[in-house]
């Protein structure tokens, strides 16, 4: 039995943030029906890595990982017979999440005030950038551009030079992941009788959300605001950075007295512990070049393994750095069985992170096969709203439905 066995989910619009929300509703075990654009799909099938085997729309590794074992089906909402449809879809349905963008839902009747009336009970989770009330509601966004207004750039870089950028699409997966968490609370109050409701969610907020020691700190600071001190420096205390090695890098961190005292004596100079320029974490962090000075070249002596198990033995957390190829063969990771088993039928087969929890009394439904573009379109208006063939027949003539020709 799988925790949310029956439970189906909606997934309209499309992103990078509604994927990953809806990617945690499958793994528990929900069924995720994904509308997607005829012949385009999904916007996140544009965006890499892209295979060699394949062609777009089916060449997006991310899109594989994002949408592993949910149904696809294309129907054209901009068409009022194909919002019809997806209407009708919703009456048997638990949740919607709705990723369309500021108006859209609202000018083809997929909000929620139109969806409520067609099922009283349904919870519409509604994904944005920034929200669906407020000066920005219909500003368009990026990753960057989140990350950037949650506070997350601005410390990260020189001192002298420009923020940088993380990169990747932190912003969208934490903010699909705490739309899950709001639509999973809502959900067992439903389960237990109560009325449907909106979730509105931004993306930019749960960001916000995450950078909570950075907003604290200013906000009760004396107004005072995280600076860029330098990569790989972080306040409050040092090290806390990475060091080069033999034959890769280590991660390194000592929090306490005792952690710092450890790591002085692992390298072998306990000395750098009686240093009143080392003291205290405060004076680290104000003398972290001249503490880079020392450190460095102790490091450079061993392999990153070698710190790394000895650093562990002392209580102080250092930690490995792999490179992407190496994070697959992480012993920890092996049996912890984090890597998933992801495929596509044009793509083949890759591994990536699964679901980042495990439950003690029911499964996870980890990887699996993503669908081709308009794979279950078919099924779903066949089996879902009971079409005749010649009636989905002639919605394909109107292009109000597109299926793939070997479906047709």
């Amino acid at each position: 039995m799988l925790a949310l066995e029956g439970v189906r989910v909606v997934e309209l619009g499309g992103g990078v943030a509604a994927g990953y929300c809806g990617a945690l509703f499958r793994a528990c075990g929900a069924e995720v029906l994904k509308v997607e654009v005829p012949e385009k799909g999904d916007m996140v099938r544009a965006l890499p890595p892209f295979s060699e085997n394949a062609c777009f729309p089916e060449s997006s590794g991310l899109y594989a990982f994002l949408n592993a074992g949910k149904l696809s089906s294309t129907i054209d909402v901009t068409k009022s017979v194909g919002a019809k449809l997806v209407s009708d879809i919703v009456v048997s349905s638990d949740v919607v999440v709705e990723a369309m963008g500021p108006g859209n839902a609202e000018a083809v009747g997929l909000d929620y005030p139109s969806l409520k009336e067609v099922n009283h009970g349904l919870i519409v989770t509604s994904l944005s950038w920034f929200g669906r009330t407020g000066h920005r509601r219909n500003w368009h966004g990026t990753d960057a551009i989140a990350q950037a207004l949650a506070g997350f750039i601005y410390p990260i870089g020189p001192p002298e030079g420009p923020p940088i950028i993380p990169g990747g699409y932190q912003a969208q997966i934490n903010g699909g992941l705490t739309a899950f968490l709001a639509t999973m609370g809502t959900l067992v109050g439903r389960l237990e009788g109560d009325e449907g409701v909106l979730i509105d969610q931004s993306i930019t907020e749960a960001q916000v959300a995450y950078y909570e020691p950075g907003v604290s700190k200013s906000e009760y600071d004396e107004g005072t605001s995280l600076e860029r001190i330098g990569p790989n420096r972080f306040q409050p205390t040092y090290p806390q950075t990475i060091y080069p090695t033999s034959d890769g890098w280590i991660g390194i961190t000592a929090l306490t007295p005792a952690q710092w005292h450890s790591c002085c004596e692992l390298v072998g100079a306990v000395w750098l512990s009686d240093d009143s320029r080392f003291s205290s974490s405060f004076l680290r962090c104000e003398n972290a070049d001249e503490l880079d000075a020392e450190l460095m070249p102790l490091f450079l002596r061993k392999p990153a393994s070698f710190w790394f198990h000895e650093g562990q033995a002392r209580r102080v957390p250092f930690a490995l750095v792999p490179t992407m190829d190496e994070l697959a063969t992480l012993d920890h990771f092996v049996t912890r069985d984090v890597m998933s088993q992801f495929s596509h039928p044009e793509i083949g087969t890759f591994s990536a992170p699964g679901i980042p929890w495990k439950f003690s009394e029911t499964k996870l439904q980890k990887g699996g096969r993503s669908p081709t573009l308009g794979q279950h379109t078919q099924k779903v208006l066949k089996e879902r709203l009971d079409l005749s063939k010649s009636k989905i027949d002639r919605l394909v003539e109107d292009k109000a439905v597109w299926m793939p020709r070997a479906t047709q």
